[in-house]
């Protein structure tokens, strides 16, 4: 395909090296000449300087070939424009950046009427994401697919797991159709195992679980009192606090935020009703400890400066708080978190780049077999993808024992209707069913794209 992607921030950035990896001819658009040289020079993109609203700019990114423009910019109304602009000089589908949640309760006009492929709001995505793993506090990772009915938990093995040092097949059989083991991290190492894996405590696995009964799984599994999160401290008042802030207080939890901006209290004030909001620098240990960080279930650091976050979910960790989750902007920072035992983290370009990354693929394929959601793990070196199984499946109704499927490519779940299965080798695939496909070092377009 032919992509255009409008600003060279970070989340940018992350696009140009993702679509360029997948073989799409990438053109990088920015106000900033000196930013658009330097990514030609580093990747194999075209670069045009200039504004993405003058027409003359999109002109020389030629518009009339381009199959996708991606719009990044800080400013929501830029983003907008450019994409209706485009769209008139013939790019054949647009996604902006937005994160004015009015813009998004506008969503179906402006896609109906205006023409804008997508829109997509980082924050509102992020705090989602924040919300599902404090559902599963155990777990450093929780990715939901099926409309929320299955989850993906990230879980590291203790010594005193009922798992350590046991084969795959050797899981207990109370177990079995629970769920599936569908990769394994160790170090620096990534596995779709196979039943004689050996679970080695420090190993964190990747489980698919049904959203019903992965809190009992993780609790089992992890082998110690699962914590029940009832109240969460937020540190900054970002959008992603307000969303975050709402999505809680919806389900009964007690949150607390501080944000040191006078005007950014005044706006949580007005949007969170039911948290209470202090005004107060983050940075100051003694008002950490005097509004009861310490007796909290959960910390959230969610201010723009990483280095911040980093040291309030380092100090957080070591008073004893049982969960803690660090928002980030430095993809680099994610290895030291991990090396730390800080490893529930969240990167808003990671998240914003899966969600785009998913709709080029489903554009990219001529298969039947709609592709739902992404989610790129373990920097990258393991993809959770989910289809809706469409009639040109190749395997449709055949078991999954006769197929010859890639390897390091597995079947996690299968969601038909209300059903959830955790399939063996005797199930088989329908159509209309949710397919989520784990895979390692292959990039999947369709269901068709698992067989050997």
């Amino acid at each position: 395909m032919n992509i255009t992607i409008i600003g060279a921030g970070k989340l940018g950035v992350m696009l140009a090296k993702t679509l360029t990896s997948e073989n799409h001819d990438i053109t990088v658009v920015d106000i900033n000449e000196e930013k658009v040289e330097k990514l030609v020079e580093s990747l194999d993109v075209q670069g045009v300087g200039g504004s993405a609203t003058h027409c003359n700019v999109l002109e020389e990114a030629d518009m009339k070939d381009c199959d996708l423009l991606i719009c990044t910019t800080p400013s929501d109304e830029k983003n907008i424009l450019s994409c209706l602009i485009a769209r008139k000089m013939g790019a054949k589908h647009t996604i902006a950046r937005v994160r004015n949640p009015e813009y998004l309760s506008q969503m179906t006009f402006m896609k109906d009427e205006l023409g804008i492929s997508m829109m997509i709001n980082p924050d509102f995505a992020a705090a989602s994401e924040i919300f599902h793993i404090l559902q599963f506090p155990s777990a450093s990772t929780v990715e939901s697919f099926s409309h929320g009915r299955i989850h993906m938990a990230g879980l590291k093995i203790s010594e005193s797991s009922i798992l350590a040092n046991k084969k795959i097949s050797e899981i207990p059989s109370k177990f079995i159709n629970s769920f599936i083991i569908c990769a394994v991290c160790r170090g620096d190492d990534v596995y779709i195992p196979n039943g004689e894996f050996v679970i080695k405590p420090g190993d964190v696995l990747h489980i698919t679980g049904s959203h019903n009964d992965l809190g009992k799984i993780v609790k089992e599994i992890i082998s110690k009192k699962s914590t029940n999160v009832k109240s969460v401290m937020l540190i900054g008042g970002s959008r992603i606090s307000i969303y975050l802030c709402n999505m809680l207080t919806e389900v009964g939890k007690n949150v607390v935020v501080i944000e040191k901006n006078k005007a950014n209290c005044d706006r949580l004030y007005e949007h969170c009703p039911k948290a209470t909001i202090i005004n107060g620098d983050a940075g100051d240990y003694s008002l950490l400890a005097e509004e009861g960080i310490d007796k909290v279930d959960a910390v959230v650091t969610l201010t723009d400066t990483d280095e911040v976050n980093f040291l309030v979910s380092m100090y957080s960790e070591s008073i004893g708080v049982p969960k803690n989750i660090t928002k980030i902007n430095n993809q680099n920072l994610s290895r030291m978190l991990t090396k730390m035992g800080m490893d529930s983290y969240v990167n808003i370009s990671e998240i914003t780049s899966d969600i785009i990354t998913q709709y080029v693929r489903a554009r990219s394929s001529v298969s039947s077999s709609n592709m739902k959601t992404l989610y790129k793990l373990v920097d990258g070196k393991i993809e959770a993808i989910e289809f809706v199984a469409g009639k040109d499946l190749k395997f449709l109704n055949k078991p999954i024992s006769s197929l010859k499927i890639k390897k390091d490519i597995l079947i996690a779940a299968i969601q038909r209707k209300n059903k959830t299965i955790f399939p063996t080798g005797s199930d088989v695939i329908k159509e209309h069913d949710r397919v989520i496909i784990v895979s390692k070092d292959t990039k999947i377009y369709s269901l068709n794209d698992i067989l050997s």
